[in-house]
């Protein structure tokens, strides 16, 4: 049988597909399991202050896939099912995917690990990631003469006088 898409999903080539028909036949026999797969592929983009995952999973039913975040690290792991190979047939191209499979992503560190909003629709898994308010712009309020500026995450920062004994504190913008 020709299988189109290699482990990461992409379209092999001919001399690819008899190196691993070489590979699987002669060199390590049996290592060709094709119970796990790669998974679905993922898309991750930034949209405004959100990180957004998407991830086809067509057929599936939320109760078939397990999504998990811990230190950081997004995992999505779940099963797929197909319908058996008929022996009657003679397969010359079967490009369905079948069996366990486990994608898993390290967040970037300026986006919360909990997502705000995860939604399974008409096959696509959608998780949208809010980006921690350390990582946001603020606004910093640079002082004249007699006052020294002061870092805020809001627009109405406050400024004291210079002649204050108060200990200053370095500015620093994100």
């Amino acid at each position: 049988m020709i299988d189109r898409y290699g482990a990461w999903g992409q379209a092999t080539s001919l001399r690819q597909m008899m190196d691993r028909l070489f590979q699987e036949a002669v060199v390590l026999p049996g290592a060709g399991n094709t119970e796990q797969w790669a998974g679905p592929a993922l898309d991750v983009f930034e949209e405004d202050d959100k990180l957004i995952v998407e991830t086809h999973l067509p057929g599936l039913k939320p109760d078939d896939f397990d999504v998990q975040v811990e230190q950081g690290v997004l995992t999505i792991a779940g099963t797929t099912q197909s319908e058996e190979e008929k022996k009657e047939r003679h397969y010359l191209v079967r490009e369905q995917r079948t069996g366990r499979f486990v994608r898993s992503l390290q967040l970037p560190a300026h986006y919360l690990g909990d997502p705000s909003q995860a939604t399974y629709q008409d096959g696509v898994l959608r998780l949208i990631f809010p980006k921690s308010d350390a990582a946001k712009p603020r606004r910093i309020q640079v002082a004249t003469g007699d006052h020294k500026a002061i870092a805020s995450g809001k627009s109405g920062a406050k400024s004291t006088p210079a002649d204050e004994k108060t200990e200053r504190e370095p500015v620093i913008a994100a």
